[in-house]
């Protein structure tokens, strides 16, 4: 049986007219979260966000049953985490999040963090990690940060990239070999700021000191990453001296495997 590998779905609550579902929330995944997920041997199902306003009877689509079906629990990126969940105002009207998926996805992360099964946050999800363990946010990198490099291109999106730099004795240094000479795509405006109760840093920019992953140690598997692993699958990519995100994903799985018990594909 392959791994089963939940992703968080990314909300559209006011979709185009052209889209032919007006006055209809829509759920989706970027299309290259699935294929890094898939590229190693697991099944990627995205886990649907169930509101009041599904007229579903109470009980039926438990938290515990999805948390039970599945192995492991990827958290998308996307748009900012509400400030209210770490107890704060939105600076800037456009940085007031969406309190709707955060609610969704902290009471996924905190089924799965629970049941000892491993969690992946990507950029949006890295920051949740850090809220849901009492952390908080810079609202903006820009004007928060003296002296922060661009961690944010909108006229570039994913093809702007800076070096981060993976603290002696993390995870991450094990995975790949080394602390320095990791390259990564930035594709954020905001960052963790007070670092959650229980967690650590697992790596930063080294031109700001920005923090750009943070891991739960312990039992169990708790990441966060600020960059997108999964835009760094393709050969382009891959020429352009950006990280390999096949070691990531396969720590991710392994923890997965040996949680549930799983052997490894091919194993004996």
């Amino acid at each position: 049986m392959p791994l089963r590998i939940g992703i968080t779905a990314r909300l559209l609550h006011d979709p185009p007219p052209g889209l032919g579902l007006p006055l209809k929330r829509l759920q989706f995944l970027e299309s290259s979260m699935a294929h890094w997920i898939m590229a190693h041997g697991a099944i990627a199902l995205m886990v649907p966000f169930v509101d009041a306003s599904a007229h579903l009877p109470p009980g039926r689509v438990p938290l515990q049953d999805i948390v039970n079906l599945l192995d492991g629990l990827v958290l998308q990126g996307g748009v900012d985490i509400s400030p209210a969940m770490y107890g704060g105002q939105p600076l800037r009207p456009e940085w007031a999040g969406d309190p709707i998926r955060d609610h969704y996805e902290l009471d996924l992360l905190r089924g799965f963090i629970d049941a000892g099964k491993p969690v992946l946050g990507v950029c949006r999800g890295a920051q949740l990690i850090n809220v849901a363990h009492g952390g908080t946010l810079v609202q903006d990198i820009p004007s928060q940060w003296p002296g922060a490099v661009t961690h944010q291109d909108t006229e570039h999106y994913d093809r702007l990239v800076h070096d981060v730099a993976f603290e002696p004795g993390s995870g991450l240094a094990a995975w790949y070999g080394s602390t320095t000479g990791h390259r990564v795509n930035s594709i954020h405006h905001q960052c963790v700021d007070r670092l959650g109760q229980g967690l650590v840093v697992e790596a930063r920019s080294p031109d700001d000191g920005v923090v750009e992953a943070i891991r739960r140690p312990g039992p169990g598997f708790v990441l966060g990453v600020q960059w997108h692993p999964e835009f760094h699958l393709s050969a382009q990519e891959r020429a352009r001296g950006l990280l390999d995100s096949g070691p990531m994903m396969q720590a991710f799985l392994d923890a997965a495997r040996e949680r549930s018990g799983r052997p490894r594909p091919g194993a004996v």
